[in-house]
């Protein structure tokens, strides 16, 4: 009996530290907007709505975000709480900045580490805030859920004068079937002006997020889309556009080392195109990336208040940029800093988990080349983060 019980109190454990937040994703390397493709993790829920029936009961609230080495940025504040209802399951989120791209200068020429205000920047544009995301789901044979995101603000100022406004209406939509799941998040709309003499407008041009995952044993396949663009009007005149699609096929595998450890190991094809429109052809920017990210990743419950995790990635064997500027040659380059290091822990004190991370996030910059920035190359950024996770 009391072997059973004690089986039973590592289970437990081992189940509980399987569900965190953003800071457990980066520490194991994963993607922290929409969570992991094969880990589960209550942050997954932003990439399938339907994972809401499989973690619920439970309020999160969370902070920090990559900072830039040698500055001081305000740290996002999010969080929320999810329940269940009968057959059903609901929660609501605050805060979430997922798919806020408003502060780009241009998709390109941030892949090409440079921050130069384009034509398209963001410029006085009201900032979006206040996020709302509402999630609700249920079984009927086959795990469905659905999320609304949504955001509104406005400002209005009296030199120069001007009234600003923003809203954002997403709709995300997921299903899981046995060893299979599908997903698709898309932006109905997402807007911001500014009401002047001038009436530049900044709205969204067909972003999404689709994809399909299928669990085999250990490992899950995976593909996934996505596509983030914008329109710009500036003063008025023609629209310029900025755009940005990327390509995941995959697989992750987990092996469990014993009832309290973990390894993590993905591998994946990646492939991003972006483009910056401008009012002249010598100003577009087009940048290719092909990538073949490896990650290796642990986690161990140490203790029984105690998990610990880390994780390491780099780019293996596929690695390469391509640039070009306006009516300019191609400019081939390998990436340089893609190596990453993470590590992170979660404190357990009963239903009570506390989640802390740090470690890097590199910009993935190129050198000797045009798209170098004058030859100097962005600091990797550094990333701390820290998280409460409470179960009722």
């Amino acid at each position: 009996m009391k072997k059973q019980i004690v089986l039973a109190t590592i289970a437990t454990l081992a189940t509980t530290s399987a569900y965190a937040t953003k800071a457990r994703m980066n520490a194991l390397g994963q993607a922290q907007d929409r969570g992991s493709f094969y880990i589960n993790d209550t942050r997954n829920v932003f990439r399938n709505a339907a994972r809401i029936n499989q973690t619920n009961n439970y309020v999160v609230t969370e902070w920090g975000q990559a900072n830039a080495v040698g500055t001081e940025e305000a740290p996002n504040a999010e969080g929320g709480f999810f329940r269940q209802a009968g057959s059903f399951n609901y929660g609501l989120y605050l805060g979430s900045d997922i798919t806020d791209n408003s502060t780009t200068d241009g998709f390109a020429d941030d892949l090409r580490g440079l921050t130069g205000g384009e034509s398209y920047s963001e410029g006085g544009f009201q900032s979006r805030s206040n996020d709302l995301d509402l999630f609700f789901g249920g079984d009927a044979g086959v795990e469905w859920g659905a999320r609304v995101h949504y955001a509104n603000s406005s400002t209005e100022q009296a030199a120069p004068a001007a009234e600003k406004k923003q809203s954002t209406l997403e709709l995300g939509l997921g299903m899981v079937m046995g060893d299979l799941n599908a997903y698709v998040n898309y932006t109905l709309t997402n807007e911001a002006e500014v009401a002047s003499a001038n009436n530049d407008k900044l709205e969204d041009d067909g972003s999404m997020n689709i994809g399909v995952g299928y669990d085999w044993n250990d490992f899950t396949f995976f593909v996934d889309y996505d596509k983030s663009a914008f329109k710009y009007t500036d003063n008025g005149g023609a629209a310029v556009a900025t755009s940005q699609t990327v390509l995941t096929v995959g697989t992750g595998y987990i092996k469990e080392i014993s009832s309290t450890s973990r390894v993590f190991t993905d591998i994946s094809y990646k492939m991003t195109s972006a483009e910056d429109e401008s009012a002249t052809a010598a100003s577009v920017i087009e940048v290719d990336r092909s990538e073949l990210p490896l990650t290796v990743g642990f986690e161990t419950d140490a203790t029984s208040w105690l998990t610990l995790r880390g994780s390491i990635s780099q780019n293996v064997f596929i690695n390469s940029q391509k640039v070009k500027v306006g009516t300019a040659a191609e400019l081939s380059s390998s990436l340089t800093n893609t190596t990453n290091v993470n590590a992170g822990a979660t404190l357990n004190f009963g239903k009570l988990m506390v989640d802390g991370m740090i470690g890097t996030n590199s910009n993935n910059g190129t050198a000797g080349t045009a798209d170098d920035d004058a030859g100097v190359l962005d600091l990797d950024r550094l990333m701390t983060q820290v998280a409460v996770h409470y179960w009722f």
